[in-house]
Parts: C-alpha cells; sequence; structure tokens
C-alpha cells in the first residue's frame, strides 16, 4: 500500500508520454529501424541479442557485414561523458559506457553510438556514416525514432514481475504496451512469454545461453572465484555451475557498476582467502575493472545468449521490412 501512490503517478505520467507519441509519432529515418527493449526493469539480455541480431543480419545479407553498414544506438549508461560518442574498440568505457564498448569490441564493424538524443545519432549514422541499418539497444520506450521492427525481451520464467509498475513492481509500462510490439522474445527457460503473445497476438521467439564449451573449462585453473557487478547473476553462475567449475566462493555487485582500485584489490584477497585459483567475470564486467598487478588471474565466461529461433525472426524482419531472404530471391 505504501507504493500505491508512487505507482499511481508513474501511471499517469507514462501514460500521457505514451499517448503524446501515439499521436504525433516518431521521426522517420531514411533506413529501416530496429528496436530491441524491455517491458520491465532489470537485464534481460538486451545487448546480448543486439549482438546476436546483428550477427544474425550479416550472415543474411552480404551487404550488412561491410564497415559502419549496421548501426546500432545506445544511451551509453553509467558514462560520464555528455553528448554523442563514437564507440571505438580502444576506448575508456566512462567514455562510451559499457554496454556499447561491449558491442564495439564483440563486432568491429557495427558502428556504435552513444547518445540520450536517439535521432540526432540516427542522423549521423545515415548521413555521415552512410548506415543501411539501425538498431536500437533498449529503444521500446525511446518514442522520439520511429521503429519498423519492435522487438520486446522478457525472462521466460517471471515475464512481467509481480505484474505491477514502477516503483511498485518492475513493469516500466502496462502490459497492454505490447500492441506496439511486432515480436516477443522469451529469454532462458519457461512458457510464461507463450502466454503474453497469444494474448496480445504477437509471435514470440525463444533465446537461450549457450552452453559454455568444454574446452573452455578444461584451460581454467580451478578452484573459482566469481565476481559479477551485471542485473542477473543467477544466470551467470547457474552455466558455470552446469560445467562442473569448482566455484569456491563470489560476490555480486550491481548493474553497470565501476570498480575502484581498491574493490579490486579486496576482491583479490578475499578470492585468495577463499583458496581460489582464478578470477571469473564476464566480459562486460571486464570492461570496467582494472588490472591489479600481481593479482589472480581473472578470465572472462563465455556466456552468450543463443537464437534457438534463428529462421524464424530472419523471416520476421524480412516480413516486416518488406526484405526478400537470400533463399526466397535465388
Amino acid at each position: 500500500m505504501i507504493l500505491w501512490l508512487p505507482e499511481q503517478l508513474y501511471r499517469i505520467g507514462s501514460g500521457f508520454y505514451h499517448r503524446r507519441w501515439d499521436q504525433r509519432g516518431g521521426w522517420k529515418a531514411h533506413v529501416p529501424v530496429i528496436s530491441v527493449g524491455n517491458l520491465t526493469v532489470g537485464g534481460n539480455g538486451k545487448t546480448p541479442f543486439v549482438i546476436a541480431l546483428a550477427r544474425l543480419l550479416m550472415s543474411q545479407w552480404p551487404e550488412l557485414r561491410k564497415p559502419n553498414a549496421i548501426a546500432v544506438l545506445s544511451r551509453g549508461y553509467g558514462r560520464t561523458s555528455r553528448g554523442l560518442v563514437i564507440a571505438e574498440s580502444d576506448a575508456d568505457w566512462t567514455t562510451t559506457g559499457d554496454e556499447p564498448l561491449l558491442i564495439k569490441q564483440t563486432c568491429p564493424e557495427l558502428l556504435v553510438i552513444s547518445n540520450a538524443d536517439r535521432v540526432a545519432s540516427a542522423r549521423v549514422a545515415v548521413e555521415e556514416f552512410g548506415a543501411k541499418v539501425i538498431l536500437l539497444d533498449d529503444g521500446f520506450q525511446h518514442r522520439a525514432l520511429a521503429r519498423d521492427v519492435d522487438i520486446v525481451l522478457f525472462d521466460a520464467l517471471e515475464p512481467v514481475g509481480n505484474g505491477r509498475l514502477l516503483p511498485a513492481g518492475r513493469l516500466r509500462e502496462p502490459v497492454s504496451a505490447l500492441t506496439r510490439a511486432t515480436a516477443l522474445i522469451s529469454v532462458g527457460n519457461g512458457d510464461g512469454v507463450e502466454a503474453l503473445g497469444a494474448v496480445h497476438g504477437k509471435p514470440v521467439y525463444k533465446v537461450g545461453i549457450a552452453e559454455i564449451p568444454a574446452k573452455w573449462t578444461r584451460a581454467i585453473q580451478q578452484p573459482c572465484f566469481l565476481v559479477t557487478g551485471i542485473a542477473r547473476p543467477n544466470r551467470v553462475l547457474q552455466a558455470l555451475t552446469a560445467t562442473g567449475l569448482s566455484v569456491v566462493g563470489r560476490k555480486h555487485f550491481r548493474d553497470h557498476y565501476r570498480f575502484s582500485e581498491q574493490e579490486m584489490l579486496d576482491i583479490d584477497r578475499m578470492a585468495r582467502r577463499s583458496g581460489a585459483k582464478t578470477v571469473l567475470t564476464t566480459a562486460k564486467d571486464l570492461i570496467r575493472m582494472r588490472p591489479i598487478d600481481g593479482g589472480l588471474n581473472v578470465e572472462v565466461i563465455p556466456h552468450e545468449v543463443q537464437c534457438l529461433d534463428d529462421k524464424a525472426v530472419l523471416v520476421h524482419v524480412a516480413q516486416c521490412l518488406n526484405w526478400s531472404l537470400a533463399s526466397e530471391s535465388s
């Protein structure tokens, strides 16, 4: 009951914002725009899915493999810089944000732009770099830029949490907002998203977490200490447990956590006290970590999402954009 009034105020403000954009519409770019977003707060794997989707697009349409042909637009959460920043692979994450830098380092051929103003970013991507497709990372609520494909990701086990809006729940908008979506993505194991799709008449595609390669596991010196600063650390822990790796300790921080040098020293001491010989973390977290001279070896866990319905996702994108698939045009 304490959060009932703040929830209602949030509902009114959010409703006003979206009704305004429903009436006026967003700015239309001269190239296709594909949005990947959430209906809830918390990590549902948007950024890993953006990377997987970019790779899918490049695998199907060769012209998109050229440098800057696909532009990824992000806010660049957690950065200290302001305005528009073009991410480079060797940039400091505090300038770009951790997720844009991760995208750029993973797929160097992509144009990655950090900026709160997505319309300005889209203009730069198309007019100055010749981008052919725009991907919006976390774009469902950013209505200023019109989109042709609107994909919304959900956790398969708890798609809408307790069903309440912020701050009483995890919903950014009422579930009725899914009328704007073109497709839903179910991340993990569970069938709750299929029910949402059936109610709102939206296709649902599945995304899983790829198994950690046995070759990588055999190369890791055990036992291990796990450090994460992401929204869903249990997914990483479960994936590690499935490999049989010995994890003797762990430390979790909030998402996008800025690790200081002292905290890295403390982590190293905690890991040593636990008997660990290796510190394990995610690629996104390593970007925000400072190396410690003489510290334990830090290894990145190959923890990636895997689109289980990749062909269906490509068909959906092609239909929304009125594009031909390679198999259809041959």
